[in-house]
């Protein structure tokens, strides 16, 4: 029987509420924890869709002996492009798409005040505002949301869409060649490439959507090294308060995004 495959990286990184959402549609589903030695699917043998989770890892660290499945997923990820199988990446796992998909991953930030200046880092981490621009916001996969909902962002780098490749014996155009096959579904103000369709079924969304209130404290947790060092002292304690007052509806659109996937996808 085909299921949905979840590739999980770290312990403190896990499904969240995606699982659960998936049992209420009948969806067999498996999680691979690649952390503790789980394989990567060597191919996509009854794999309905593939879900492809956050960690602190990233794109650069591929080929890296102490993250060996990064390689293997990028190869995975390739073969759900080609074959235009149902996909969901969400973090890393947008970045990994993103790349498999043609898409350049690279650090977030702002360019220097003069040619000379070097980029000022733009990390997100914690609850910022996201917004749907057109066309993205008459996507199947982002219906229901508005702009200025609250997403919990983990993240200090980004991605260019993911493109299709010319067709072959094409003449080579007179300036780069505007992206084709993709969808801009959301944006922040820090980072334009927040989420996106890929052909048809592939999905990546640099936000998290699907966290559960003890994922976030667990990632809390696991980062406190980077929060003091990009919101300070006291950012710890903004994002819980920010959890209090921005998780009911967050749950509740985020949710609106699993079953949006699974509905316009017919994956159930």
């Amino acid at each position: 029987m085909s299921k949905a495959v979840i590739l999980q990286h770290v312990a403190h990184e896990g499904p969240g509420r995606i699982a659960t959402l998936f049992r209420d549609f009948g969806i067999p589903t498996e999680i691979r924890q690649l952390h503790q030695g789980d394989e990567v699917p060597p191919d996509l043998d009854d794999i309905r869709m593939l879900i492809v989770m956050g960690g602190p890892m990233g794109v650069a660290d591929i080929g890296n002996e102490k993250y060996p499945f990064l390689e293997k997923e990028l190869a995975l990820l390739k073969r759900c492009v080609l074959l235009d199988r149902p996909t969901l990446g969400i973090c890393l796992g947008a970045q990994l798409l993103a790349h498999a998909g043609g898409g350049k991953v690279y650090p977030n930030a702002k360019p220097g005040a003069t040619p000379d200046a070097p980029p000022t880092p733009m990390p997100e981490l914690g609850w910022l505002p996201v917004t749907f621009p057109f066309p993205g916001g008459t996507e199947p996969m982002v219906m229901g949301m508005h702009d200025g909902v609250m997403m919990f962002h983990w993240h200090f780098d980004t991605f260019d869409l993911p493109r299709l490749p010319a067709p072959p014996n094409a003449p080579p155009p007179p300036a780069p060649p505007p992206p084709t096959g993709n969808a801009l579904l959301s944006s922040s103000k820090s980072c334009k490439n927040q989420a996106f369709r890929f052909k048809n079924h592939l999905f990546g969304f640099q936000y998290h959507f699907e966290l559960t209130e003890l994922d976030i404290e667990k990632i809390l947790k696991a980062g406190r090294e980077e929060i003091q060092k990009v919101l300070g002292a006291d950012g710890e304690n903004r994002i819980r308060e920010d959890t209090r007052k921005f998780y009911g509806q967050y749950a509740r659109l985020g949710d609106r995004i699993v079953r949006n996937f699974v509905q316009f996808l017919k994956v159930y």
